[in-house]
């Protein structure tokens, strides 16, 4: 058995798993920028406890293979599948731990530098892994995948400036402090996006009227919300779909953002899909490369002048 962990800046998450079967999980709230400089191996052994004594190695995925992380792997250029991330994964040895192999991200590097660590793997453990697919989040990742490999990344960071916009702006005083979910805000804050004749995606140009429909009466103060929810999503479909006609997206996840994405991409006419991710799969499919793991662990120990 092997212990996979996907550790983010805001959670842990380790699996205990085999080639068949996840045996256990451990979660908390303990992401890397909860953990103090030089901390990470004391972090681990607090989280894993008793599994450590269980497991042949230990791999890592996500911001604790970064440079503000415990040990920075490289990133592994697009296109990059299973195989390409083992290859490049970095082991490392500590005293009373099983080898501990840190994975790479994934990278594109034209027109501009685009990146992913952590995501991938949702994506590796898909049943169908040819398309479309978009990672709902705070910076949302439009994924192109062909033949099991991701071959484009596109990062949009709509959900943290949604996020400032409600938070600190001229927007935002108009907001009331309580908050009621408004669906009929959103759509046509999404709807606003796709209208040609209201300069489709130029966002910059639409944020002010979240305000100005309200001094003219025509928004509510409580649905101001949702209708900048609606512009941000939707000029973020606007700009990922582009010239091009919609067609099937794959929507990684069901919780209640990514049925806002199905709500908002039915709008601009695209056929969705909702596909649950497993990083399980992902991960087994990863650690199945016995050969790149096996080298990895040895390469290791060649470096600590084990071998």
């Amino acid at each position: 058995m092997y212990i996979a962990i996907e550790w983010t800046s805001a959670a842990f998450r380790a699996l205990l798993l085999d080639d068949d079967t996840v045996h256990g999980e451990k979660k908390s709230d303990r992401g890397t920028t909860k953990v103090t400089a030089g901390g990470f191996e004391t972090a681990l052994r607090e989280e894993l406890g008793e599994w450590i004594g269980n497991a042949e190695k230990i791999l890592f995925s996500g911001m604790v293979t970064s440079r503000n992380g415990w040990i920075e792997s490289p990133f592994a250029p697009v296109p990059a599948g299973p195989a390409d991330l083992l290859a490049q994964a970095v082991a490392h040895e500590v005293e009373g731990l099983p080898p501990l192999i840190f994975l790479p991200g994934i990278a594109q590097t034209k027109p501009l530098p685009d990146v992913m660590r952590g995501e991938e793997m949702s994506l590796f453990g898909l049943t169908e892994t040819d398309g479309i697919f978009v990672l709902p989040g705070p910076h949302a990742k439009w994924v192109t995948m062909k033949g099991g490999r991701i071959t484009a990344i596109t990062t949009y960071m709509s959900g943290e400036i949604l996020n400032l916009l409600k938070k600190d702006s001229l927007v935002s005083r108009l907001i009331p402090a309580t908050y009621e979910e408004r669906p009929e805000a959103f759509r046509r804050g999404v709807q606003t996006a796709l209208e040609q004749e209201t300069l489709p995606g130029r966002i910059l140009a639409r944020v002010f009227s979240a305000r100005s429909l309200v001094l003219f009466d025509r928004l509510a103060p409580e649905e101001i919300a949702d209708y900048l929810a609606g512009l941000m999503i939707g000029a973020e479909i606007s700009e990922a779909l582009g010239q091009d006609k919609p067609r099937k997206i794959n929507i990684v996840g069901h919780a209640a953002l990514a049925e806002r994405y199905k709500t908002a991409l039915e709008i601009f006419g695209a056929q969705t899909n909702l596909v649950t991710p497993d990083i399980g799969a992902g991960f087994r499919r990863v650690a199945s490369r016995q050969g790149d793991t096996s080298r990895a662990i040895e390469g290791a120990k060649a470096a600590s002048g084990e071998m």
